[in-house]
């Protein structure tokens, strides 16, 4: 198999995993609680990656301590609430709602990017942001804007919204540490921040709201395909793919997360798609084409 190949075969199988951590969430919703899962996936996550990243973590730790409180936020939007709350958010509505949802994260970079690290918008990029946003409230009311009145009871969308926002702002901000913090050494320092913050989140759910984990086979394969596939795997893949290939050519294939996310909700919860959805990820694609001026390459 050559590189290339190699690189697709890769990042295929990461948009896949990916795509598999929304289903699964959704699939357990009723058995599993959202914190606790997330919680147990990053705690598994750990104990595998810690001993691991360890000597990058101690190689970076003086250029972390210099930026403590970038460090905390990273840990906090990124293992803290992303995922914490895109499983709070399938609780009540589909995984098909999700992963549309979750395609609009490019635009959403596109829109914190000038505010914070001071570029401003082209206005390619502004009509672009329109359109996505236009694809984005499409996808929330279902096609009837008088569907926007119940977004107040069935709060499941705009939870997911929250975790598209998090991990957007998660990634302009990597932009402002300094050079010498990431690979093993970042991700370690922000699975064991996270599980800091998640920790007395978890423990709220368990004991105020009598919502306990319960340690059976459901449990365990959940958090072990979270833990594996969708979290050391899918971070090896990727990162060895886009070493081979590059980060542009290698982004256009989060586009397949959505596409196997609608094949999976359909094939294994039984979940509809519409006609609304698929226009509104039509409409969200278009405009990250029209702001960035790409669209998904297929490989020869």
């Amino acid at each position: 198999m050559n590189a290339n190949r190699l690189a697709y075969t890769l990042l295929t199988l990461t948009a896949l995993f990916w795509a598999g951590n929304f289903v699964l969430a959704r699939a357990v919703h009723s058995s599993v609680p959202p914190v606790g899962l997330a919680f147990w996936r990053w705690l598994a996550v750990a104990v595998f990656v810690v001993p691991w990243g360890l000597p990058e973590l101690r190689a970076q730790w003086p250029l972390m301590r210099t930026r403590p409180l970038l460090m905390l936020i990273l840990g906090l939007l990124s293992v803290g609430a992303f995922n914490t709350l895109i499983y709070v958010g399938v609780q009540t509505t589909t995984a098909v709602n999700a992963l549309l949802l979750i395609s609009a994260i490019p635009v959403f970079i596109l829109l914190l990017a000038p505010p914070l690290l001071g570029n401003p918008l082209r206005p390619r990029q502004t009509l672009g942001v329109a359109i996505s946003a236009a694809g984005v409230l499409l996808v929330l009311s279902h096609g009837h804007l008088a569907a926007f009145g119940s977004l107040i009871h069935h709060a499941g969308s705009l939870w997911v919204l929250a975790g598209v926002f998090s991990w957007a702002l998660y990634s302009v901000l990597l932009r402002r540490l300094p050079k010498g913090i990431g690979g093993r050494g970042l991700f370690v320092a922000t699975v064991i921040i996270g599980l800091c913050v998640l920790l007395p989140f978890y423990l709220y759910e368990t004991f105020a709201e009598h919502r306990p984990v319960h340690f059976n086979a459901t449990l365990v394969v959940s958090v072990a395909y979270l833990a594996v596939f969708a979290s050391i795997l899918a971070y090896l893949f990727w990162n060895k793919a886009v070493g081979m290939i590059g980060a542009e050519r290698a982004g256009v294939f989060i586009h397949l997360m959505p596409a196997f996310g609608l094949m999976l909700s359909a094939l294994l919860l039984g979940e509809h798609v519409s006609l609304a959805d698929l226009g509104g990820l039509a409409l969200i694609l278009a405009g990250l084409f029209v702001a960035t001026g790409r669209l998904p390459r297929r490989s020869a």
